[in-house]
């Protein structure tokens, strides 16, 4: 027991070193929400390209997705970090949002694409006879069920995300696996480090699936009473 408190003495108390996790913190949510949410733009657009009448700009947008897909995450930042912005004064934080954005963008336009495909042609031909428009029946027959279909795979998507930020580290940027990887080269321990970064990453995805599944409940309440 003892050794136990003196560990966890130095790990968060000692020239405190608690403030480290919570700099690691503060950058991973900033990170995996900046990036999210603006991957969910660029993965709508990407997702309305790819769905595109037009072959070419179809073809083109899909074999873009395809090669963010496919290339490392780390290998995409270091291209941002040090060839794409390389010579301008952005932050390097800015320029992994940028990687990260275009990461999660290409994956959530995938998710975005397969949950429009589950509405079938027929339930669109069906609201033209009732004389519905294309904005109600994008409201009442497509948007239901592509958010239905859509909406787990990226709840997922976030939590992926997330965990991609723990490469950022290699870039100089204190994210939580850095903050322990700091921690431990100071205490020359590094299973108390571990534990806490673990339990973090698992708070976080534990509260935002009670998020997005209160989310799911207001969506379908909503659906029910428009």
């Amino acid at each position: 027991m003892g050794e136990l408190k003196s560990l966890l003495y130095m790990t968060f108390i000692q020239e405190d070193r608690y403030k480290i996790f919570l700099d690691g913190l503060g950058n991973t949510l900033l990170l995996t929400f900046i990036s999210f949410i603006l991957g969910t733009a660029v993965g709508i657009l990407l997702c309305w390209a790819i769905l595109s009448e037009n072959t070419a700009v179809s073809k083109f947008f899909r074999r873009f997705r395809s090669f963010l897909m496919e290339l490392p995450t780390m290998v995409l930042l270091m291209i941002f970090v040090y060839v794409v912005f390389g010579k301008s004064a952005m932050p390097v934080f800015w320029c992994v949002i940028a990687g990260l954005t275009l990461k999660a963008g290409a994956f959530l336009s995938d998710i975005f694409e397969s949950g429009v495909n589950t509405v079938s042609p027929g339930e669109i031909e069906a609201t033209r006879t009732l004389g519905m428009t294309r904005w109600q029946a994008f409201r009442y027959i497509v948007l239901p069920q592509t958010v239905s279909a859509a909406l787990p795979m990226y709840q997922s998507q976030f939590v992926s995300t997330m965990q991609e930020t723990s490469v950022v580290g290699y870039l100089a940027v204190v994210d939580m696996t850095r903050a322990a990887s700091v921690v431990s080269s100071r205490t020359l321990d590094a299973v108390v480090g571990l534990v806490t970064v673990t339990v973090m990453y698992f708070i976080i995805g534990a509260i935002m699936k009670q998020i997005f599944s209160l989310i799911v409940k207001r969506f379908h309440r909503g659906g029910e009473t428009a």
